[in-house]
């Protein structure tokens, strides 16, 4: 894991998206299918605390490509969406911590996983005009 990635899992990311929670919803149901990393990919599951309408806080867990069913139970980390106005939605990976509700000594112990997610949710927010950055990040497959 390199040092960004380890600065990314302990701090997370908010950014704001120029976009309503519903086409927030649709991106992330377009573009978490197509991440990948080591042959596995990845699906997003609502958590129930979620507030219909208004937020949505999603478990992110890693899957088998061949099923598209989850190898584990237990997510790698988290995404929330929030919406701020009508055309506006506040996106957040929150820090990956134990007491957010991951079990590290359980799949993804170093957060691999998590961290190859973060980078292509990142490229994939830059690719379509919602997020700048000065830099390229990595990109798997």
């Amino acid at each position: 894991m390199t040092g960004f990635t380890s600065f990314l899992l302990e701090q997370g990311i908010e950014t704001e998206l120029p976009i309503g929670l519903n086409d927030a919803l649709g991106l992330l149901e377009e573009v978490v299918p197509s991440f990948t990393h080591h042959g596995r990919g990845y699906l997003l599951a609502a958590v129930s605390r979620g507030q219909l309408g208004s937020r949505w806080e999603l478990a992110v867990k890693v899957t088998d490509p061949a099923t598209n069913d989850p190898i584990d139970d237990q997510p790698v980390g988290f995404v929330h969406v929030a919406r701020v106005s009508p055309d506006t939605t506040d996106l957040v990976i929150p820090p990956r911590t134990p007491e957010g509700g991951i079990d590290f000594g359980h799949f993804d112990s170093e957060g691999e996983f998590f961290g190859a997610f973060i980078f292509q949710m990142i490229n994939a927010l830059v690719d379509r005009h919602l997020m700048e950055l000065p830099g390229v990040m990595p990109r798997f497959s």
